[in-house]
């Protein structure tokens, strides 16, 4: 038997995001048009452990902390969870890299206290992006702090710049799921609708995901339809092989 999951760690704050590019200032926060985020946010272990490390690094006055992690790992939940830690301390700038005219804006956001710029997307910038990016963020506030945050890609493009690489202050990744953290998210998310499954169910979505948090979501969510079409059933290991094969057709 397996041990049982960790609870999720949930912030209570609210937090909201607007779609429309730009930068407005929303209670400390100002918002450079991320998209949409649950206004409760959980947390599992490695992304509480991103968190923690990312708050100690922007306390450090010009710095650089970058977080990566595979598509679907939450790296933009983790980002945001750590704007809600800051909410109060610091004056956070939320922006995605792909939204550099607003780059352009900063000198208007320069406040007493600590600055903290929060980057997404920034695996699909350029090599020349991302140094123009925390080339201008420093030249109007020379204390800001700053997160890049991205897929796996990003260390590749940093690599290639020397010079802001050498100034990256911490290195931060967000793992996959534990098998545990998998197990919680399925039976939790099947209790919700009175589904159950078998002890093998859990564990295929879990090898089938490699712990993606996202696609254990996806597979999950679909694995409820299924058994909302027949009642009274124990979602079994085949069901779920069934299930993944059929994603993959139609996303063929």
């Amino acid at each position: 038997m397996m041990n049982q999951a960790k609870p999720l760690m949930s912030l209570g704050s609210h937090i909201s995001y607007s779609s429309a590019p730009g930068l407005g200032s929303r209670s400390g926060v100002v918002d450079g048009g991320w998209k949409t985020q649950p206004s409760t946010i959980q947390l599992f272990h490695s992304q509480r452990a991103a968190v923690a490390r990312l708050q100690y690094a922007v306390l450090q006055e010009s710095s650089l902390a970058v977080l990566c992690g595979p598509g679907g790992s939450g790296v933009s939940t983790v980002m945001s969870a750590l704007v809600m830690r800051l909410h109060g301390a610091s004056h956070v700038v939320q922006i995605d890299v792909r939204q550099a005219e607003v780059f352009s804006q900063f000198a208007a956001c320069a406040t007493t206290g600590n600055v903290v710029v929060a980057v997404d997307n920034c695996h699909l910038a350029t090599v020349d992006l991302l140094g123009s990016v925390s080339e201008a963020i420093w030249l109007q506030v020379p204390k800001a702090s700053i997160v890049f945050g991205g897929r796996g890609r990003l260390m590749t493009l940093l690599s290639r710049d020397r010079g802001l690489l050498d100034k990256v202050l911490l290195r931060s990744v967000i793992h996959p799921l534990s098998l545990s953290e998998t197990r919680s998210i399925v039976e939790t998310q099947l209790a919700a609708n009175s589904h159950a499954c078998s002890e093998s169910a859990w564990l295929v979505i879990h090898q089938i995901t490699g712990g993606i948090l996202e696609d254990v979501f996806r597979l999950v969510g679909m694995a409820r339809v299924v058994a909302g079409s027949q009642p009274g059933t124990t979602i079994q290991a085949d069901d779920i092989e069934q299930i993944h094969e059929r994603l993959h057709a139609a996303a063929a």
